[in-house]
């Protein structure tokens, strides 16, 4: 008698929309899907079609409607430097109300991640070039370059650098807390919790 073989059914992938400040961290996730073994996670990294606030936020709630999260990382010091620290909490404000929409915060920008995988700090950073000049102190990171060829160099791509410090960097960028509109010039590194929403539907 044959055996009836039972369809069964996979578990849909559930899809994500990440909008970024810039191309770093489009290579940045690309590389964190490969390596954490992600298959069955669909993301998406994109670039603003406009860079201004408003157009970012319109692109925020349109994937919305599409992907079932959306996950807005947000470099704050464009934010600051425009002065447009009101229209931002306008717009958290407004964005909070979807469920479906995660707001995270580097400030002053992705690389203050990657410093903290060397070196504990809660130094207010006006810029981003002051980061990196401190990323350049560290061994790993002395020829750190916003280029596609630095961070996806074969055999030395900067997702392998900066694994075996993950652990230790995620410790440090939950100390430096979440958004907090009375000390917005506060270093923040919300990109870490990227990893936990993405592991959950693996």
């Amino acid at each position: 008698m044959a055996r009836i073989r039972r369809k069964i059914r996979r578990k849909p992938k559930t899809t994500y929309s990440i909008i970024v400040d810039g191309q770093t961290e489009v290579w940045y996730l690309q590389l964190m899907k490969r390596y954490e073994n992600m298959p069955r996670v669909d993301i998406k990294p994109e670039l603003p079609r406009k860079r201004k606030l408003d157009d970012t936020v319109e692109q925020v709630e349109f994937n919305a409607d599409i992907y079932d999260k959306v996950i807005w990382l947000v470099d704050l010091d464009a934010v600051l430097h425009n002065n447009e620290e009101k229209l931002f909490e306008k717009y958290i404000k407004r964005l909070r109300r979807r469920s479906n929409v995660i707001i995270l915060i580097n400030n002053p920008c992705l690389e203050i991640w990657y410093l903290l995988h060397f070196v504990e700090t809660n130094e207010v950073y006006t810029f981003c070039q002051d980061v990196i000049n401190e990323l350049h102190k560290q061994k790993l990171m002395h020829s750190y370059k916003k280029s596609q060829k630095y961070y996806k160099k074969h055999n030395d791509d900067i997702y392998a650098k900066l694994k075996p410090y993950q652990e230790i960097a995620i410790d440090r960028a939950k100390r430096l807390g979440t958004l907090n509109f009375d000390n917005l010039k506060a270093p923040k590194a919300e990109i870490y919790k990227i990893l936990y929403i993405l592991s959950n539907n693996k």
